[in-house]
């Protein structure tokens, strides 16, 4: 099954250019993750209300909120929260 392609809303580039270096580096696998299924991670979680998705970057290092378009086999990244760094 091909990869998901990813895309980000500009409110999501700039929380992610904030982010340290360690905690970029975890996103970036984390995303990777994401793109071969963004649904299969028992850590994300979620929320019907707002048809959105959240997954820990890791280490208290923050989440990662996200959406999915299946049909177009998109994940759009909306959201870098911060963690306890």
């Amino acid at each position: 099954m091909p990869r998901y392609t990813l895309k980000s809303v500009a409110e999501a580039d700039s929380q992610y250019a904030n982010l340290s270096e360690d905690t970029r580096r975890l996103a970036d696998r984390r995303i990777q993750e994401l793109l071969n299924n963004p649904t299969s991670n028992p850590d994300n979680q979620y929320d019907p209300q707002f048809d959105q998705w959240s997954i820990p970057i890791g280490d208290d290092k923050g989440w990662i909120i996200y959406g999915i378009v299946n049909d177009a086999r998109l994940v759009i990244l909306l959201r870098f929260l911060p963690g306890l760094e």
